[in-house]
Formats: structure tokens, C-alpha cells, sequence
């Protein structure tokens, strides 16, 4: 290889160095301000992850809000507004949501999802109008049509 060719291999890389030595010696400005800048610098302390736990649900649910007894009695209900209680029977699925990947329902009022246990038993399938639990035996409850 003749040296020409060397120079004209050497000539950029050293022309790169040069560059890149000047640019530590150039003082640049930034455009952000001095509360953008102590931001940009904030780091936050180690991330604590939760693992997930086990809840137990209660179906004595009440309601969050304490009503006074004068205030009730100023609320008129007609009683073609109130909405009977529900019987919870042996089977009583109320609800189906089944949504791309999320499938959930709701089991005597208890909302679940797949994987999830309802009164010892396993929610091994939701589909749109059936819900499949599984103990030692299989069970499929299915959706009651509106009349």
C-alpha cells in the first residue's frame, strides 16, 4: 500500500479526534433553566415493588357515605323505582365482560377473572355467555337472558 492511500485512510479518523478535542474545550450554553436542569438531574431513591398479595372479598359491602336521618327523610322514593334484592340462587352469574385478552364476571356479586377462586372453586373459563368453575368436578354457569 503506498502512502498516499495511507493518508487518505488516516486523514479522517484524525480529522475526527482533532474535532472531538476542540469540542471538549468549547463551552456550549444549554436553553434550559435552572429548575429544568436540577429536574433533569433528579434521581429517585430505590423503587420498592409490592409483591402481590392475596385479599379476601366480603359481600357485607357498606356504603362509604354517612347519610343523616333528616336527610333521609327528605329523599322521596316512589316505589315503582325501587329494584327488588337479588336472590343469590346456586348458579347466580350476573355479568360477563369479555374484551380482547380481559375476560371478567361477575358471581354473586363478586367480580372475578380467570385463575381466580370463588367458595373454594376455580374460575377456569369465561367466555361470552358461560363461565366454567372447576373443582374436582366442572361446572359451567351460564348467562341468564333478560325477559
Amino acid at each position: 500500500m503506498d502512502n498516499k492511500i495511507k493518508i487518505l485512510i488516516a486523514f479522517p479518523v484524525v480529522f475526527v479526534i482533532i474535532l472531538f478535542i476542540i469540542a471538549n474545550y468549547i463551552p456550549f450554553k444549554t436553553e434550559l433553566t435552572e429548575t429544568e436542569d436540577r429536574i433533569l438531574a433528579f434521581m429517585p431513591a430505590a423503587l420498592a415493588i409490592k409483591e402481590k398479595q392475596k385479599i379476601t372479598v366480603s359481600n357485607e359491602l357498606k356504603i362509604p357515605i354517612n347519610f343523616s336521618p333528616v336527610l333521609i327523610e327528605k329523599i322521596q322514593v316512589k316505589e315503582s323505582t325501587i329494584v327488588p334484592e337479588i336472590e343469590y340462587n346456586d348458579s347466580n352469574l350476573s355479568l360477563i365482560v369479555v374484551t380482547g385478552k380481559r375476560k371478567m364476571a361477575i358471581i354473586r356479586g363478586i367480580l372475578v377473572r380467570e385463575g381466580d377462586s370463588i367458595e373454594g372453586m376455580k374460575v377456569a373459563k369465561i367466555e361470552a355467555d358461560r363461565v366454567l368453575l372447576k373443582n374436582k368436578t366442572e361446572r359451567w354457569l351460564y348467562l341468564e337472558k333478560a325477559k
